[in-house]
């Protein structure tokens, strides 16, 4: 692992019901060094957003969980986290992928979910422990699509073996991830807060794009305009009005 600290101490499973639920448990008993990660290629009750679960064929993707302890940063800026996660999942799939960054098709679709060409290809689930209004602990969760074909089409899932063709070594993959999120941590340790910020907004998925959204049974037009600090989705709606949802409270259609 050609790391600072990021994966430096590596626990595999070879079977897990959740690598975050995994995690959790075991720094309730003991202390888990920073930058540690559990990793798995068969995570049998793998978690989303919204309590979604995360399907995954047996051996063929990779789901990890980094353990990282951002005192620096307060609650309210925890959504940094999934900023620089996803950037680095984007950073990942552009490398891997033989992707041009600039060419729009890796995308963040909000809060946290990578596409490329409107498909889903990884996810993040990030778990936070607070104590004194800062981020005690993070528990960091990411689910990558890499060799599996075949997904149920009510996904509308992708890999990265449907995309380039070929046979991942998932364990390169796991060491590459680690490589490109650490690059992302200490950039966010060296409160580098615009780039961050601006590199996070420019692949953001639909940005400027009219589009349906749900709302408490209501279906409306909208466009993405921008993320708050504290992660909530700025949309502009037809009468020019400019408002913000929190996750629990708007869904793309």
């Amino acid at each position: 692992m050609k790391t600072l600290f990021i994966g430096q101490n590596a626990i595999f499973l070879k079977s897990v019901d959740s690598t975050n639920s995994y995690a959790i448990e075991l720094m309730r008993q003991n202390n888990l060094a920073d930058g540690s990660i559990i990793y798995t290629f068969e995570q049998t009750k793998g978690r989303g957003q919204r309590g979604n679960e995360w399907a995954s064929e047996p051996n063929k993707n990779m789901a990890l969980s980094l353990v990282v302890y951002p005192s620096f940063l307060s609650v309210m800026k925890q959504f940094l986290l999934a900023k620089i996660t996803a950037i680095a999942i984007a950073d990942f799939m552009a490398e891997l992928l033989c992707i041009p960054e600039k060419n729009g098709r890796i995308q963040i679709k909000w809060p946290n979910d990578i596409y490329i060409d409107d498909k889903k290809i990884a996810g993040i689930l990030i778990e936070n422990t607070i104590r004194d209004a800062n981020i005690q602990s993070s528990v960091i969760g990411v689910g990558i699509n890499v060799n599996q074909i075949d997904f149920n089409p009510t996904l509308n899932a992708t890999s990265m073996k449907r995309i380039a063709e070929q046979e991942f070594d998932l364990n390169l993959i796991v060491a590459r991830f680690c490589s490109f999120f650490e690059s992302r941590y200490l950039q966010l340790i060296a409160n580098k807060l615009a780039t961050i910020d601006r590199e996070y907004l420019e692949k953001l998925y639909r940005l400027n794009k009219w589009n349906q959204f749900s709302s408490k049974n209501d279906i409306f037009k909208g466009r993405i305009k921008g993320v708050t600090e504290f992660g909530k989705l700025q949309l502009e709606l037809e009468s020019a009005e400019i408002r913000e949802y929190d996750l629990k409270e708007i869904g793309f259609t």
